[in-house]
């Protein structure tokens, strides 16, 4: 299952080349004063970290065919979740997932063997909040407002987050009935309409309930998700909300590793060492989408159906 026009309305998909393109690079400065606007729990006024020199962000997110040629060229292991070592028919420009951030500096890596003009590298946490919030400090990567809109059925949004996969699957599904898969609910049946719900501003109810372990999530309809990629979109399909300076997928689609270390303040993985993500994804909350918020951070070494990342380059 992939994101379609059922239930939302979007721009067409830029469609992004099998091979790095270096034209795709945005130019930041740097920035002394830099602070982030939030702590690592996303609550109160965030620690400096200086920007100390130039960089460039990538207007993209690596794509599955853009990984692929880096696993052909090096002979190197496919994503866990790539059925049969191979990525999902129709998603050659959908964020590539399950990549560990070793495996994402590696890419780096070899991409910079593969330009002379320009090394590669992940961007750290703060060059990339300050990508996303621009001069303007804006909460989320295209302005101050979510500015999504869900009328008869049909779902208007600046970025792929859990609404756009909820709107697709009412009006593809709504009268379907499904299966709870695990949780407290695990073998009962219900009907996906009764489960899931949109207000008119795009706040979506049903999706999962952590505490009582239910929701959409816990269906098997979100399992075939999960077998299929996730609900991922092509990158930049939502223009409506790049950034002021043309970055992409800053909000939604998937989350960006990033070089800096935090311990996580939440998540399974509370408490240890981590690499911060940033930009929230298809699976996650609007409020994941904004430009100061700032993700639990995944283990260096774990991949994730969430989790993707975009290019930090500076001049050779």
């Amino acid at each position: 299952m992939a994101i379609s026009a059922a239930g939302l309305s979007v721009s067409g998909p830029a469609r992004a080349a099998d091979v790095f393109d270096p034209d795709w690079l945005v130019a930041f400065g740097a920035d002394s004063a830099f602070a982030f606007q939030l702590d690592t729990s996303n609550a109160g006024s965030g620690e400096s970290s200086p920007i100390t020199a130039d960089y460039h962000l990538s207007k993209y997110q690596v794509t599955n065919a853009q990984y692929q040629a880096f696993l052909d060229d090096t002979g190197g292991t496919a994503p866990r979740a790539w059925p049969d070592g191979a990525y999902w028919a129709g998603k050659d420009d959908h964020p590539v997932l399950y990549v560990p951030y070793t495996s994402a500096v590696a890419y780096a890596d070899w991409l910079s063997g593969q330009y002379t003009d320009w090394t590669f590298r992940l961007p750290t946490e703060a060059e990339w909040e300050n990508a996303a919030r621009g001069t303007d400090t804006y909460a989320y990567p295209w302005g101050n407002s979510l500015d999504t809109v869900y009328a008869d059925g049909v779902l208007s949004s600046h970025c792929n987050y859990n609404t756009v996969c909820a709107a697709y699957v009412l009006e593809a599904y709504g009268d379907t009935t499904v299966t709870y898969v695990g949780g407290s609910l695990n073998g009962q049946t219900a009907i996906l309409a009764d489960i899931l719900s949109i207000s008119s501003t795009g706040a979506l109810t049903g999706w999962y309930d952590t505490s009582a372990r239910t929701g959409f999530v816990y269906t098997d309809l979100f399992q075939e998700i999960e077998d299929e990629g996730g609900n991922t979109s092509a990158v930049g399909a939502f223009p409506a909300g790049d950034t002021g300076t043309g970055l992409a997928d800053m909000g939604g689609n998937s989350w960006d590793w990033t070089s800096s270390e935090i311990v996580a303040t939440n998540g399974q993985e509370k408490g240890d060492l981590v690499n911060a993500i940033r930009g929230g994804s298809w699976y996650a909350s609007s409020r994941s989408c904004a430009t100061w918020y700032r993700g639990e951070g995944r283990a260096p070494d774990g991949g994730a159906n969430t989790v993707g990342f975009r290019l930090a380059a500076v001049a050779a």
